[in-house]
């Protein structure tokens, strides 16, 4: 079984820090929706809870600052991330964090029912086998354990008002991409049959909105970056004209005189029997 993932944070965005930056704001863009039904789907303080796929530690910061008596374990595949994560989050180490480099999703290591509690944020749409991954974390989840998965499906990702095609374009060419990579940026529509198959129960499976008339335009489009899309370029999949066209047409969107932008991501939730 390959473990190859379609996210790479070197070279997902045109520079690193670009990148971090764009991470950061992506995890506050949506997040009182998203610990609205964290809280909804089970999450409480005092739980031992296994965040998968964390990253700089954004949220791990967020989840240890909002429960003050969590305990996390944070796991990655990627060495640079781990060691921000480590350095942002140092007072928490060892006391109520810990943080596993190099863990795969598919054989994390842990012991066998460790967790109360279990979040994957923006991950299943980078790997293969998203099934196998969600056995993994229930072989780790104490029994009456909960999983939550938050992913989008490009299909209602995001929308602009008024509308810009050029978006849609590069979108699809980008979706192209990451598929050739085991990425799937319509993993959304396949959240509850992933946990169902991986044999959790209970399964819910709620659509979560943030927008700009709430927000202010800025935050949008530094999260659905538009430098995100030269690597498309780069790659083949898009022509630099496309790009062009796209670039050109985002401008005329921003000066029009009541854009929006609209994101919705996908949370389901499922627990061990």
């Amino acid at each position: 079984m390959t473990s190859k993932v379609s996210y790479s944070v070197q070279n997902f965005n045109s520079d690193l820090e670009r990148e971090i930056q764009r991470l950061y704001l992506q995890a506050q863009i949506m997040w009182k929706q998203e610990s609205r039904n964290l809280f909804w789907f089970g999450l409480q303080d005092g739980m031992s809870v296994l965040e998968l796929g964390s990253g700089p530690g954004f949220i791990t910061e967020k989840l240890l600052s909002l429960l003050p008596k969590i305990s996390i374990t944070a796991i990655d595949t990627d060495p640079f991330m781990i060691d921000y994560c480590q350095q942002r989050l140092r007072n928490y180490i060892g006391n109520r964090l810990n943080i596993s480099c190099c863990a795969s999703i598919f054989n994390t290591g842990l012991p066998d029912n460790s967790f109360d509690f279990a979040i994957a944020r923006l991950v299943f749409q980078h790997i293969p086998n998203p099934v196998d991954a969600a056995k993994e974390i229930r072989r780790v989840l104490k029994p009456g354990g909960k999983l939550v998965i938050t992913d989008h499906d490009d299909e209602i990702f995001f929308i602009h008002e008024p509308p810009v095609p050029e978006y849609q374009i590069m979108s699809e060419k980008m979706r192209l991409a990451m598929a050739t990579r085991n990425g799937n940026r319509r993993i959304g529509r396949q959240l509850w049959r992933i946990l169902r198959d991986a044999g959790f129960q209970n399964q819910d499976l709620e659509i979560i909105v943030s927008h700009s008339d709430d927000q202010g335009l800025e935050i949008f489009t530094k999260v659905i970056d538009p430098e995100l899309f030269k690597s498309v370029v780069k790659q083949g999949w898009a022509t630099e004209q496309e790009m062009q066209n796209y670039l050109r047409a985002h401008d005329e969107f921003i000066s029009s005189p009541e854009p929006l932008m609209l994101l919705a991501w996908l949370m389901a939730s499922g627990e061990k029997p």
